[in-house]
């Protein structure tokens, strides 16, 4: 037996192998760019394989029920719980200062051109409503009734009781209407006034202002000790049962596939090519192994044969 040309025959069918092996495990990624007709398998198919891994993720790995039943096992119920009661407490227990600190500037700023707008639209509804008939008619009604519960002159002492009580019907039946009237002319002419307007704007004006910069304090001091743990108690299955409820749905808008395609077609080739060896590296090493193994195996079926036929 010629064993020198067995052990060449192996040697070359190994190499063969091998090197035939690994040129196609090379040619899986390269060359990124089409160089003398010849185009690596993922470069030349990248947009039909982001979106095959797009729709494979999207319909089958990470479904709308999937995301739902993970969430549901996932600890996140607990997790709204004690978020819920740790605002809660936060919102009832801290002493606040005024809204103007609060707020951010921008919103501060914001409120205050309203604030400034609405005196004048005040004052304007303010002058519509006096110079109603309904609002004559209110002050007639009260100068009337102020009247009525007022207390009564006395007269001189000289006077009979008799002769006091005459008098005074006569001098109120006299005068009640003269006197209603000028002081119904009078409120009237103040409450239309410039400076009642002007007192209209300063006062919404003024409240508002007072409402930025008065301090807020402990809001949990109008409310029973134990309202955070009442309202966790409350609120927590509300939310949850609402997240459950509309995650579907809000999911279903979320077009996964072709987030999932975007997003591989926006990694560069070089990028692709380590997540996909970084996955599969160990397969290819046994790729080019078994391409040694076998051009060896080949080199040695070939001297076998070639022995028969010369025998």
């Amino acid at each position: 037996m010629n064993y020198t040309r067995l052990g060449l025959d192996v040697l070359l069918g190994s190499i063969s192998g091998g090197v035939t092996s690994w040129v196609a495990v090379v040619m899986i990624f390269r060359p990124y760019e089409r160089t003398f007709g010849l185009h690596g398998a993922i470069p030349k198919n990248k947009a039909r394989l982001a979106k095959t891994i797009g729709k494979t993720v999207g319909e089958r790995l990470l479904t709308p029920a999937d995301i739902v039943e993970e969430l549901q096992r996932s600890g996140l119920r607990e997790a709204i719980e004690t978020k819920l009661a740790n605002v809660a407490v936060e919102a009832l227990e801290r002493d606040r200062g005024p809204l103007r600190e609060l707020l951010p500037p921008a919103v501060v700023t914001e409120l205050e051109r309203l604030i400034a707008e609405a005196g004048p639209d005040a004052a304007a509804a303010y002058e519509r409503y006096v110079a109603t008939p309904a609002f004559e008619e209110q002050v007639r009604s009260f100068v009337a009734r102020s009247r009525k519960e007022g207390p009564s002159a006395e007269a001189g002492s000289e006077l009979s009781v008799e002769r006091k009580t005459g008098l005074r019907e006569k001098a109120a039946d006299l005068a009640a209407g003269l006197i209603d009237d000028v002081i119904v002319k009078w409120a009237l002419r103040a409450a239309r006034s410039e400076r009642a307007r002007s007192m209209a704007v300063e006062a919404v004006h003024g409240a508002g202002v007072a409402l930025l910069d008065r301090p807020l304090g402990r809001l949990g001091r109008w409310l029973p000790d134990d309202s955070p743990r009442r309202l966790v108690a409350t609120a927590a299955p509300a939310v949850w049962e609402q997240i459950i409820e509309k995650l579907p749905a809000l999911l279903e808008t979320v077009d996964i596939p072709a987030m999932v395609e975007r997003k591989v077609l926006g990694f560069s080739t070089q990028r692709v090519e380590d997540l996909v060896r970084g996955v599969t590296q160990r397969e290819l090493n046994l790729i080019v192994q078994l391409g040694y193994v076998l051009g060896a195996a080949i080199g040695a079926a070939q001297f076998a044969v070639e022995s028969l036929v010369r025998g």
